[in-house]
């Protein structure tokens, strides 16, 4: 498939599939990684994310849950964690979807807190992993 023809199939097509992301913080702290697990049906985003909690003392692992929406080039979602330490964190993301559609990037917004930058990558062949075991569960 031609880069032109990829570009244009993917930039309407599904985000669904393994991500690794990292998110900067303010205040001189260092990056942290994440990895995502996204599931796009029809412009709606679900998912689930991992990372690590131990820059703030956190438990070694964090996972969080993901709800948001694709529209065009456009990213939008929540992180909820489900650790009691953050339960009370809500984090906005908004990003821009690269025109391959494997690479978002954009700010993360903890409203009246802090407020950052992120981008995550699309791991390579992802999409029919995910998909794949989205329609297993279905059966």
């Amino acid at each position: 498939m031609s880069g032109a023809a990829s570009g244009a199939a993917s930039a309407n097509g599904s985000l669904s599939g393994e991500w690794d992301g990292i998110f900067n913080y303010p205040h001189h702290m260092p990056p942290n990684a994440f990895t995502a697990i996204l599931r796009d049906e029809a412009g709606f985003l679900t998912g689930e994310t991992t990372e690590s909690g131990e820059v703030h003392g956190d438990p070694a692992v964090l996972h969080a849950w993901i709800e948001g929406r694709r529209s065009g080039d456009a990213a939008h979602f929540v992180k909820s964690y489900d650790a009691a330490v953050r339960a009370c964190y809500v984090v906005q993301y908004a990003g821009t979807i690269a025109p391959d559609g494997n690479e978002i990037s954009g700010r993360w917004d903890v409203p009246g807190v802090w407020s950052d930058t992120f981008i995550m990558v699309r791991k390579s062949g992802s999409a029919e992993a995910v998909e794949r075991e989205a329609a297993e569960t279905i059966r």
